[in-house]
């Protein structure tokens, strides 16, 4: 079942079998099987009630395979980004590093579906921001258990400002997350101009830290967002409830971690 076209066959028999059931007393329907299966020219072996019955499982078998395989399958909204949901704040609000670390990492691809080309140098940006914190991160997990004790050892040693210090990581990476964030809000308001979405989310989060030429790059890529109705399709497989339910769930959660991120750095002069 590997390969596309013998799944082909078995969901088109799946889809004839739903549609025109096998009735074992019925000759005129055996033969007509006999016929489109065009298996032999002698019909007889559709005629026992016992391979007809045979038959009728085997069929009903494979449908509720393909049915529990397509129950597993998870909206790509809900799988690329469920990942923030174990992201839960300290008592103090600081950000636990290691939960937040991967689902950055597991939400890189969601940019894809908005345009793999377009979108592939903002890829390219988070994951190098989360390779260098992921690095700060493994030289002592006890000691930077939170993203604010990683800024705060820099802090104190007076290197935040420092080439490729884990401080700047940090607050690009933060910026970049307000971009979905906001993306995904619009849709929530029930915006369905998906370009309008995009530009709107530029605005609020990345365009005022751009200079003119990378400003150009992002106006180019906006063209890049699919449709609305292809939107709904890829993420949701046609879902518009589903997809406008996570859409909010993710918005809102990317909000309070960006803002934890964001009031912090303000706090302390970042």
């Amino acid at each position: 079942m590997s390969s596309p076209f013998v799944l082909t066959l078995l969901c088109s028999i799946v889809a004839v079998a739903l549609l025109c059931p096998v009735d074992a007393g019925s000759d005129t329907r055996e033969e007509q099987w006999a016929d489109d299966m065009a298996l032999s020219d002698d019909d007889s072996a559709f005629r026992t009630a016992d391979e007809l019955e045979m038959l009728n499982n085997k069929l009903r078998s494979l449908r509720e395979l393909l049915e529990l395989e397509t129950r597993g399958v998870q909206p790509e909204i809900e799988k690329l980004l469920s990942g923030f949901k174990g992201v839960k704040l300290t008592g103090n609000g600081d950000i636990p590093t290691k939960p937040f670390l991967d689902a950055c990492r597991r939400m890189v691809p969601f940019f894809d579906l908005l345009g793999e080309t377009a979108f592939a140098p903002v890829k390219s940006d988070i994951n190098g921001n989360i390779l260098k914190l992921t690095k700060k991160y493994s030289t002592d997990p006890d000691r930077f258990s939170t993203l604010q004790d990683i800024v705060k050892q820099e802090m104190a040693e007076k290197t935040t400002k420092a080439k490729n210090s884990a401080t700047d990581a940090l607050l690009w990476l933060r910026r970049a997350l307000e971009f979905p964030q906001h993306f995904l809000a619009g849709i929530a308001e029930g915006e369905t101009d998906l370009v309008k979405v995009a530009k709107a989310a530029y605005e609020r989060s990345l365009k005022k830290y751009h200079g003119w030429m990378v400003q150009s790059i992002f106006s180019l890529a906006m063209k890049a967002v699919p449709y609305y109705h292809d939107f709904v399709m890829k993420v949701a497989s046609g879902d518009e409830k589903a997809m406008i339910r996570d859409a909010k769930t993710y918005a809102d959660k990317l909000g309070i971690l960006t803002k934890a991120l964001q009031d912090f750095y303000t706090a302390n002069n970042l």
